[in-house]
Formats: structure tokens, sequence, C-alpha cells
């Protein structure tokens, strides 16, 4: 049986901000909106990994509490 690799949405947006392509094909519009352009696409990448960053936080978190909890009710 292959070895697959899963999909791994975050590190492909990384490496397409990195790269500076996209996951869309837009049309390129004239050069006064390509940064406006640009920079909202970057606001939503920066948002998604953001929000993915966040779950981790909480749920590392929720981890530790949940460790603690366990540690003081078994003591």
């Amino acid at each position: 049986m292959a070895n697959r690799r899963r999909p791994d949405p975050l590190g492909d947006a990384v490496r397409r901000f990195v790269l500076g392509r996209s996951h869309r094909a837009e049309p390129r519009p004239h050069a006064d909106s390509d940064i406006a352009t640009r920079l909202a696409a970057l606001e939503r990448e920066v948002s998604e990994v953001r929000t993915r960053v966040n779950a981790l936080f909480f749920t590392v978190i929720a981890a530790a509490l949940g460790d603690l909890l366990a540690r003081t009710v078994l003591a």
C-alpha cells in the first residue's frame, strides 16, 4: 500500500503566497486595481491562517486544562 499524503490546505495557501501564485485563476486587472486585488487576496489568506492558529491555540489550552483537571481529580 502506497503512503499517500493527506491534503494540507494551510501549507498550500502559504506556499501559494510565498511563490506569488493564487489558487484561483483570476483575470489580470489593470495596474491600478492590481494592488487592491492582491491585498484583498492576501487579507483572505491571512484571515484563514489566523482562524487556524486560533483554533490550534484554543485546542492546546483546552487540552492543558483537561490535563490539569484530570491530575487534580485523580490526585
